[in-house]
């Protein structure tokens, strides 16, 4: 049969089609281009792949560098401590922790990792030339294939024959039959064989020369604001993808979105780049969509997946309607129970165990930190085995909160006397729990301590050096710090935050704190975005006030929360209700015990009169009289029933106290404290005095 559209026609078809597959003339200028741009892209990656898992290797050993070097610096002082118990004066020991070119170099990677990470690729336009060399490559790769089927061909065909005749006869019969259809087929209607064009592997940020993005094509729909959409899923899902595609995300597909009280969610697979590439782009899809900067949320929906990415838009306050602070009665709680923090915006809780737990909240004046740590301080202060201390060098503290403080300071001097009688009872607390015993166990005669530190930059260089020990060494004796601050990266917090702080909350702040809070330098690309809430300017634009983001023990993932103010009235009613309830107080120190036999009598009556009364942060002359009235009639209790009782005390003790050469004098409480502002001694002063 060699008439036309029969087999003949068909075997010339295939002969045909065999010569332009050889000479890889089936493969427009088109597929060439696309080859070209996906290896150049792929090389890019390779390329910065490799380089940052260098980056990471350097990162990785300087890190483990500066932990061997505090950790001999730590054995130096165990050393030089135990030296000076044996009389040796720990001479010939030293050093400065570790080196600081250490945390200079690993700032440098670090920058150097995000500098990499914000690089964007750049294909290089194909070139006529490089198209020839292009289709040259696809030539040879096919002709090396077809002389391998050439050569393993034969061999498999004579090596069936010889196994098995009748396979072999009946292979053979097999194929001439296709290939004799096969030319029919052709024959009569012949096809020119065309594959696909490969996919880019990218978005280029112009259509590159020889690709199909350089071809006349039907016009993209005009991206729209998304309020336009209404409530229909598949016009919001349209406006998404458009804001994308203008802002050339790499996005594979856009999930119909589920719509929720705030907004919508909608879940994208990504084609190529990484969350942070996407997260770059949210400012601008922002713009597009006609919603604010601090409106678009992205995070990853699963860890096990980096393709599928969550983004969530907000076009309604998600915490409009808030829920209320839980009532609880005096002494209904333990600080080893998990409290909740605030509400995400997914509408679960956020609990935390303040036990043992430091805190640190990074925010902007306006941000909300004070009702942050009103939440914190309302359920300390309802624990039957925790009290909680208020240190404010240069506002107001926990405000209607206060009076439930055990301690109070409102000066750096005051704030360095406190954090210094803390870290003594640390150590007191530490040395005298047994062997067998890892942590304190709070109880009401021996509470937990919650240490709130407002304006941390404020402190004297004492109460920060103070502080910091205690962020060592006060979980075990469960006297922990909550440290308020707008500044992250200070170079004595910043060095503590990644292993001392268990809870960092961050609500509206600088871009810098994010990656120093988070302890991640690519902490921005993976979605933590508080630097982009706006803090409150004035009370009546509450603006994004009171949002943030929090690490916990159980919480690791960038989600954005809610912490509801209390109200001042309702926080007054709350400390008047406790504090006539009644409220746990420290347990008597051992600076008693520990006095030397010489120590003067004056100190020692002070010390037990403090004692007696729970350590309180002042007693009144008149507190202090009758004890002293109660302990030696002889002495203090001849004034008794005199109208000049308290005049003629506080002169005996003021003699009293400068024969004992100590500086301790009286003063007044102001008008928010006590109306008729008595004279009172505070511990404080007689703690920095002994020491």
């Amino acid at each position: 049969m060699s008439g036309g559209g029969g087999i003949a026609d068909g075997l010339r078809h295939l002969r045909s089609e065999w010569g332009r597959w050889w000479r890889a003339e089936d493969l427009t200028d088109t597929h060439i281009a696309h080859r070209i741009l996906n290896d150049q892209y792929r090389l890019w990656r390779q390329l910065r792949q490799r380089v940052n898992s260098e980056v990471q290797q350097n990162l990785t050993l300087l890190k483990q560098q500066q932990k061997q070097q505090t950790y001999m610096q730590m054995q130096r002082m165990q050393v030089q401590k135990r030296s000076r118990g044996h009389g040796y004066g720990g001479y010939g020991f030293g050093g400065m922790g570790a080196s600081p070119m250490i945390s200079y170099r690993m700032m440098q990677w670090a920058q150097l990792q995000i500098k990499i990470g914000q690089e964007e690729f750049r294909h290089l336009e194909v070139t006529p030339g490089m198209l020839q060399i292009g289709r040259g490559q696809v030539r040879s790769r096919r002709h090396l294939a077809a002389a391998a089927w050439i050569v393993a061909l034969p061999v498999l065909w004579v090596g069936l024959w010889w196994i098995s005749a009748l396979a072999g006869l009946v292979v053979t019969a097999l194929t001439t039959a296709v290939f004799t259809v096969l030319a029919w087929a052709q024959g009569r209607r012949p096809t020119r064989r065309r594959p696909p064009v490969p996919k880019l592997l990218f978005v280029p940020p112009a259509p590159p020369a020889h690709t199909e993005l350089a071809e006349d094509a039907e016009p993209e729909p005009e991206p729209f604001p998304i309020r336009e959409a209404g409530r229909d899923p598949k016009r919001t899902q349209e406006a998404v993808r458009l804001a994308l595609r203008k802002e050339r995300a790499q996005i594979a597909e856009v999930v119909v979105p589920t719509e929720t009280d705030w907004g919508w969610s909608v879940r994208l697979i990504l084609s190529g780049g990484t969350l942070g590439d996407l997260v770059r782009l949210l400012p601008a899809v922002a713009t597009t969509l006609r919603v604010g900067p601090n409106r678009l949320l992205a995070q990853l929906t699963s860890a096990e997946d980096s393709a599928d990415i969550t983004l969530r838009i907000l076009t309604s306050d998600p915490f409009a309607a808030p829920l209320p602070y839980p009532q609880r009665a005096p002494a209904s709680c333990s600080i080893t129970q998990a409290v909740s923090l605030g509400l995400s915006i997914e509408g679960e809780t956020t609990p935390v165990v303040l036990a043992g737990q430091h805190v640190i909240v990074v925010g902007d004046t306006g941000s909300g930190k004070t009702a942050m740590v009103q939440a914190i301080a309302e359920y300390v202060t309802a624990c039957r085995d925790a009290v909680i201390v208020d240190i404010d060098p240069v506002k107001r503290g926990l405000k209607a909160l206060g009076p439930m403080a055990v301690m109070t300071a409102r000066t750096p001097e005051e704030a360095e006397a406190a954090l210094k009688s803390l870290l003594e009872r640390v150590k007191q607390r530490i040395a005298s729990m047994p062997p067998i015993q890892d942590m304190w166990e709070p109880t009401p005669d021996a509470p937990a301590v919650i240490v709130v530190i407002d304006e941390y930059t404020m402190l004297t260089s004492g109460g920060k050096e103070a502080a910091i020990d205690i962020l060592r060494t006060g979980r075990e004796a469960m006297i922990t710090l909550v440290i308020l601050t707008q500044d992250a990266t200070s170079p004595v917090l910043g060095d503590a935050i990644a292993d001392a702080f268990g809870v960092r909350i961050l609500m509206p702040c600088r871009a810098a704190d994010v990656p120093v809070t988070i302890g991640r330098a690519d902490a921005i690309s993976q979605g933590w975005l508080p630097h982009l809430l706006v803090p409150s300017p004035e009370k009546d634009f509450p603006a994004d006030a009171g949002r943030f983001y929090c690490i916990t023990p159980r919480h690791r993932h960038p989600m954005l929360r809610y912490v509801s103010p209390l109200p001042p009235a309702e926080a007054d009613r709350r400390t008047r209700e406790r504090v006539t309830a009644g409220l746990p107080r420290l347990e008597t120190p051992a600076l008693i015990a520990t006095l030397p036999s010489d120590a003067p009598q004056i100190l020692r009556l002070l010390l037990k009169a403090f004692a007696a009364h729970g350590n309180p942060e002042y007693l009144t002359l008149t507190q202090l009289a009758d004890h002293f009235a109660a302990a030696d009639p002889a002495t203090w209790g001849k004034w008794n029933g005199r109208p000049n009782r308290l005049l003629m005390v506080g002169r005996t003790m003021q003699s009293h106290l400068r024969q004992a050469e100590l500086d301790i004098q009286s003063t007044r409480l102001n008008h928010e404290e006590d109306p008729k502002r008595p004279a009172v001694y505070r511990l404080a002063d007689i703690q920095r005095a002994l020491s």
